[in-house]
């Protein structure tokens, strides 16, 4: 497998759908793959697909079927060609997904694709969505925003579709991005006054350190500090912490 900004030449977009959201105890229902090409324009050019049902062999919720369309009748005795999805990932450079977290928690877990040694983009957290005036990350509203529907909501290749294409104007940012740290910074020692501040912010409450956080990349550190400097510790007591959340490999290997 290829790494490295400069060595992207081929790529999959990725989805699942899945009984649930617990790897481990739900299992993958449908695998959605879209092969690209880069060219030598730089942007991503699909070249295949791949998509197939799974039996997770017990019974899907109503819950779930309502929110794929699929049923206990439609996915029984199907099967993916987990040899085949294997050899589409093994000849990646990159696994774009969104929310990428979420399925990479579950192909890792696959015994049929153990060992493979994945470079994963999520477009998600990898394109600066809020930077480019974008309401939300959730991709159906993407979409509507890029002014275009996804017919098959929740429906792993239309997904895929969906992914690719709001992706391909950004697609190099993405790339870059994705070799990014991400990193988590903690606003320790925050006054409960400035709550709303934070929340605005996106800042998440974690009730069990008793700390509001922040997951960012690595190249916005220097603008979230600011911000804690001139809009939370006011005093002039600045104790927020950062911890490294990933380590990204090198580019060179």
């Amino acid at each position: 497998m290829k790494t490295g900004v400069d060595k992207m030449d081929y790529g999959v977009v990725l989805d699942l759908e899945t009984s649930g959201i617990e790897p481990g105890k739900d299992e993958i229902i449908e695998v959605g793959i879209l092969e690209f090409s880069v060219g030598e324009d730089g942007k991503p050019h699909i070249t295949n697909m791949y998509s197939a049902l799974q039996d997770p062999g017990f019974p899907l919720s109503p819950e779930i079927q309502k929110l794929t369309g699929l049923t206990n009748e439609t996915v029984a005795g199907q099967s993916v060609n987990w040899v085949t999805v294997r050899a589409m990932l093994e000849r990646a450079s990159l696994v774009i997904a969104h929310n990428s977290s979420f399925d990479r928690a579950f192909i890792e877990l696959r015994p049929e694709l153990k060992g493979l040694d994945l470079h994963w983009a999520c477009s998600m957290k990898h394109i600066d969505w809020e930077g480019k005036g974008f309401r939300t990350r959730a991709l159906n509203y993407l979409a509507a925003d890029h002014g275009f529907v996804n017919p098959f909501a929740h429906r792993a290749l239309f997904d895929c579709a969906t992914t690719f294409r709001i992706v391909e104007p950004y697609f190099n940012e993405l790339l870059t991005r994705s070799y990014l740290q991400e990193i988590r910074v903690l606003a320790t020692g925050a006054a409960f006054e400035t709550k709303d501040k934070l929340r605005a912010a996106r800042y998440r409450w974690d009730p069990q350190q008793r700390v509001w956080f922040k997951d960012i990349l690595e190249d916005g550190l220097v603008g979230e500090q600011l911000f804690l400097k001139t809009e939370i510790y006011t005093n002039g007591r600045d104790t927020h912490r950062v911890e490294t959340l990933t380590i990204v490999r090198e580019t060179n290997s």
